[in-house]
């Protein structure tokens, strides 16, 4: 018996009756070469049967690759949404028999950025910024490198990048028409300071406002910090002096959706009856508080498994894909 580690290419040849050539062009998945479906299907069970796993430092090196992509965010690691995204990310990488690695966006200029040292010192092909912070100084630099690059975001950028995002912003107009189809009289607004001018959700839900008859009234708009109870201060406030007091509330995060579910419990106002609460965002703990949370949902594993695919084109074609912008998605909950 051979030990663990021991088949070769040649073995999964011999299993499959094909060419070592053969084999290589399937795991390598090399354009140009027909395969028959049949040929390409014995070859994957011969894999499979015999547990075949390539040397990945091998091939690498015949390739004069790495084929391992650096990661990096802004994010705490633990993060949901980037957590959801690092899922597709890696899925769409594993395909293609890459790795991740994950990098340090701290530094004091560019050519000290981790992710630079390792591109320059062949240890990763390329790089997916999944929320990070990316200035035109830092693009202009991999640019000027020839460095292969994706950014995954929530907001387009509008800078003509390799750019992954989602159009989530476009369903505040339809949460607004929802609001109004059960009623509602005046919508508040609860969220993040804008920390920079591509945050939109404001804005936007102001024109939705408009564009459905409402007024915008600025007591009944609510921005808050990183500091859970100051934000759970500022929206109990809001719900018991404002006049007129809101019978429903948009969210503009994941966290600002869960802090008015609980200074609604707080304040005793029943949720929807009293007041209906749609989020902006997604969260695993959405069906799991009382009552389960109305929110529009980001498509952040496909957001992920996209950046995969760019990076890799990139790489392979030195092509850019500039914007993809995938389709966010308005679930209605028990609390809207």
């Amino acid at each position: 018996m051979k030990r663990k580690g021991s088949v070769s290419s040649k073995d999964v040849a011999r299993e499959a009756g094909v060419s070592q050539a053969t084999v290589s062009y399937i795991l390598n998945d090399v354009k140009g070469v027909k395969i028959r479906p049949e040929t390409r299907q014995a070859v994957l069970d011969a894999i499979k049967k015999l547990n075949y796993h390539p040397n990945q430092i091998a091939r690498g090196m015949k390739l004069k690759r790495a084929m391992s992509i650096g990661i990096v965010t802004d994010r705490n690691v633990t993060n949901f949404y980037f957590m959801k995204v690092l899922e597709g990310i890696r899925d769409g990488l594993q395909e293609r028999n890459y790795s991740v690695n994950l990098l340090y966006n701290k530094y004091d200029s560019i050519e000290d950025a981790e992710f630079i040292k390792y591109y320059n010192s062949n240890r990763i092909d390329g790089i997916i910024f999944a929320f990070a912070s990316v200035s035109d100084e830092e693009m202009e630099y991999m640019d000027s490198m020839s460095i292969p690059y994706v950014i995954v975001s929530t907001h387009p950028s509008g800078r003509g990048i390799g750019e992954v995002c989602t159009d989530h912003l476009n369903h505040i107009q339809n949460v607004v028409s929802y609001f109004k189809s059960k009623g509602v009289k005046n919508i508040a607004y609860a969220g993040p300071v804008p920390r920079s001018a591509k945050d939109r959700r404001l804005d936007v839900f102001k024109d939705a406002l408009v564009s459905h008859g409402y007024d915008v009234k600025d007591e009944l708009i609510v921005l808050g910090t990183f500091d859970n109870n100051e934000v759970c201060k500022a929206i109990t406030s809001m719900l018991e002096n404002s006049d007129p007091k809101p019978d429903a509330v948009l969210a503009a995060s994941p966290r600002f959706g869960m802090l008015t579910v609980k200074s609604c419990h707080m304040l005793n106002i029943k949720i929807p009856h009293d007041i209906r609460i749609v989020a902006v965002g997604s969260s695993k703990f959405f069906d799991l508080i009382h009552p389960p949370l109305s929110s529009i949902e980001l498509p952040l594993y496909d957001m992920g498994f996209k950046a995969a695919e760019m990076i890799l084109k990139n790489i392979d074609e030195g092509a850019v894909e500039e914007l993809s912008v995938l389709a966010s998605e308005f679930i209605i909950r028990e609390s809207s």
